[in-house]
């Protein structure tokens, strides 16, 4: 939020230059499951200055590429800061393409031409240094990019020393020392460098070879590039926290209004059953079991990957404490009381889970069906307790296979309780530990980080677009109230 009358587009300024947590006191609260599917959209009401687009006997008003890149544009900034703002690890990082991809294969090729021709100019009778020019070249606008603004005499040092027609002068009178350029590039870096690349430089400056040096400068000055962009970030993150929640609902009004597109979400038959507070908490629950074939909702779609990996936690901690439920009921008293052991299955049916990610999810289970079983009969052996007989194990299995069926009411149970104890969550006002599902003490660990991240998106998402989600809702609970039948 932003404060002392500062501007929230100065954080796009800032992003644009070069460059976790918000916390709010605000209750979480949810958009409705009904707008939750449908694109979010801006609606105006008619008035006498609208313009001829809102009009409905007027000829649409076409926008401009040019708009449109400007909307988009600022939804990128958008995101970014929403990035910064809610995730304290958040960082750049170079993306490599994969080696295999035609892409890395294609860059892979380049640079081995490069530094081939390079290599065999230099290994001449006399050596040819024409390819360093570019060289050095390359490496002063990477040295120039580290430095601040107020760097101006190393600026100047810099432009004086790596002068390319001087050096170009010096290679014509073979005057050129390419060792003389490379110690001093050397040395510069180690001044600018954080601590942690002062093993790598101190490596560099034994580097005699001129090729390995060359490349090895390049790839430092790019990991210092990195090290600039992500301690820029760490500075500018308690501003950008301050102001994130201002600068979004700028942002998106301002994507909105490019837009001009109207959407009106269903449900209003449901309208009356529930207050504004459960329908939004309602709404935000959804997505935790959201089907990607459905749009996902527009307001929410800078955290969709984490969104749905959570929705993706949540299905493992379903079938994790599932597995764990029918295996306890089919094999009864002989292992109740045993923490050990129920940390141990639960551990291994998560590796086999994670194994198997992907994969059918029958073939898994089996799996772990053998798995557990194998375990639970290790366990009685240990323990000089009796065998479980073969229909037994049979049963145990068929249970634990049985699991892949959506409509299993033992998933079904176990996701309605998790989902219950994230809800209560949303609904509480006070600091207090809410009490874990039954069955659910072994991944207490898990089910505590799965809440507490849901909680600081929605809260953020809250605090940005609640406006939007109250002005949908009463407009539904008014439409809902109009539409009702008078009581005799």
């Amino acid at each position: 939020m932003a404060e002392g009358g500062e501007n929230p587009d100065k954080i796009e300024d800032s992003l644009s230059a070069g460059n976790e947590e918000v916390d709010t006191n605000d209750k979480p609260i949810d958009l409705s499951s009904s707008a939750g599917q449908k694109r979010l959209r801006l609606q105006q009401s008619p008035t006498s200055n609208q313009t001829p687009f809102m009009v409905p006997p007027s000829p649409p008003r076409f926008v401009s590429l040019d708009e449109l890149m400007e909307a988009a544009s600022g939804v990128k900034n958008m995101s970014l800061c929403h990035e910064i703002a809610v995730d304290a690890n958040f960082e750049i990082k170079k993306v490599e393409p994969p080696k295999n991809s035609l892409e890395g294969q294609v860059k892979e090729i380049i640079h081995k031409a490069f530094w081939d021709a390079f290599e065999a100019k230099i290994s001449e009778d006399p050596p040819d240094f024409s390819h360093t020019v570019v060289l050095i070249k390359e490496v002063k606008e990477m040295l120039m990019s580290l430095l601040l603004p107020q760097h101006n005499r190393i600026k100047a040092q810099v432009e004086e020393v790596l002068d390319t027609d001087l050096i170009q002068q010096k290679l014509d009178n073979d005057a050129f020392d390419i060792y003389y350029y490379a110690d001093y590039v050397i040395n510069l870096m180690a001044k600018l460098c954080a601590p942690a690349r002062d093993d790598r430089i101190a490596k560099i400056k034994e580097m005699k070879n001129v090729v390995p040096l060359f490349k090895e400068i390049l790839e430092v000055l790019d990991v210092m590039k990195m090290d600039l962009a992500n301690f820029t970030i760490q500075q500018m993150r308690p501003y950008i926290q301050q102001q994130s929640v201002d600068y979004e609902r700028i942002k998106f009004e301002e994507f909105c209004e490019k837009q001009r597109e109207t959407a009106l979400p269903g449900g209003e038959n449901q309208a009356s059953l529930a207050t504004p507070a459960a329908i939004l908490n309602g709404a935000y629950m959804e997505v935790l079991e959201w089907d990607l074939n459905r749009l996902f909702p527009e307001t929410l779609v800078l955290d969709q990957g984490r969104l749905m990996s959570m929705r993706d936690q949540t299905q493992r901690i379903t079938m994790v404490t599932s597995v764990l439920l029918v295996t306890y009921n089919t094999v009864g008293q002989s292992i109740q009381g045993v923490n050990d052991l129920k940390v141990k299955l639960k551990d291994e049916i998560r590796t086999l889970l994670d194994a198997d990610e992907g994969q059918d999810r029958s073939s898994c289970l089996a799996g772990i069906a053998e798995q557990v079983t194998k375990n639970v009969l290790e366990f009685h052996l240990a323990h000089s307790f009796p065998t479980m007989a073969d229909t037994q194990q049979r049963t145990l299995k068929g249970q634990i296979t049985g699991l892949a069926d959506n409509e299993n009411p033992v998933i079904n149970l176990m996701g309605k309780r998790i989902l219950s104890f994230i809800q209560s969550a949303l609904f509480s006002r006070h600091a207090e530990p809410l009490k874990l599902p039954v069955g659910m003490s072994v991944m207490e660990q898990e089910l505590s980080q799965l809440c507490g991240q849901f909680l600081r998106i929605i809260s953020h998402n809250r605090a940005v677009f609640s406006q939007y989600y109250t002005d949908i809702i009463n407009d539904l609970l008014e439409r809902h109230k109009d539409l009702s039948p008078v009581s005799s």
